[in-house]
């Protein structure tokens, strides 16, 4: 599971636009571009946003955060899967850490 912390930023709303963009090119996508679900190479790719308190990350108020979790049964589809996910957010600067389920 993946946790985006968003600053509220209009470029990070667009990256993770771009994400369900990714995603849905090489499968299928049903929700919105921040709330979805996705099929892709046999994984679902959930993401929804998360109530957190307000924190500071390098001193930057966070004003929300997102949930994206892939979840599948092949562990190369997995960890590809994942790995697009996390490849595509980073790449367009938004703070992705990996959390625990």
């Amino acid at each position: 599971m993946y946790e985006l912390m968003l600053r509220g930023l209009p470029e990070e709303v667009e990256c993770v636009g771009r994400l369900w963009a990714t995603l849905s090119s090489g499968g299928r996508c049903v929700g919105t571009h921040t709330t979805f679900v996705c099929s892709l190479r046999g994984c679902l790719v959930k993401l929804a946003p998360q109530v957190v308190r307000p924190q500071y990350i390098q001193e930057i108020p966070q004003v929300g955060a997102l949930r994206a979790l892939v979840e599948g049964q092949d562990p190369e589809s997995l960890v590809e899967v994942a790995s697009l996910v996390y490849r595509t957010l980073r790449e367009c600067g938004v703070l992705v850490k990996l959390v625990p389920e």
